[in-house]
């Protein structure tokens, strides 16, 4: 009988464990070694400047409404991945993270209220001008497809060529239901 009993236990303990997973805790973030949030977990909470992940992030889990920046390198440096959003598909390398000020805010209008080719307001100085959320044609600027950080960076160099700066020598990336968007790029006439 005490087998039997056992059993049960067992059998309702692997229950328990194979359930969903919890809902998403606000101020923490999940990283997953599996596409579509399985396999080995690595939760982060608060800004972390130097994690050791042993595996590839495959997917990632955010809190609704919270957004993280996810950096290849330690102390938040470039890359980065702004995350606005859970993921079921990504394939990176998180050395550091934190949380974002910039939480899913809806990308500004263009000045003069249409498309016409306008970039977003903008804060303009006399050698640099930025861009919190750029446009082109009303619509924000998609990065890259990959997400890879050089092809990120021809992205915000392109964009700054294009209002007559010399290069972006500043950009994140924002990640928005499986796209990726420029956001937060510093253009300027020197240059990196």
């Amino acid at each position: 009988m005490r087998s039997i009993g056992t059993v049960a236990i067992a059998a309702a303990a692997a229950f328990l464990l194979a359930g969903p997973a919890p809902a998403q805790v606000p101020g923490e973030v999940i990283l997953f070694s599996q596409t579509n949030h399985r396999g080995h977990s690595f939760l982060v909470r608060g800004t972390r400047n130097n994690l050791v992940i042993p595996w590839a992030v495959r997917s990632v889990r955010v809190a609704r409404g919270e957004a993280w920046d996810l950096c290849t390198r330690t102390n938040h440096r470039d890359p980065c991945h702004r995350v606005a959003e859970s993921l079921a598909n990504v394939n990176w390398r998180v050395a550091s993270a934190r949380p974002s000020r910039a939480v899913n805010l809806p990308a500004p209008a263009p000045p003069g209220g249409g498309g016409g080719g306008q970039p977003t307001a903008s804060l303009r100085g006399m050698s640099a001008e930025f861009f919190v959320a750029p446009q082109e044609s009303g619509r924000r600027v998609i990065s890259c497809a990959s997400g890879a950080a050089a092809c990120a960076e021809q992205s915000a160099d392109r964009f700054c060529r294009a209002r007559g700066w010399t290069a972006a020598t500043y950009h994140r990336q924002e990640t928005v239901r499986g796209t990726n968007y420029l956001t937060d790029v510093l253009c300027t006439r020197t240059g990196r």
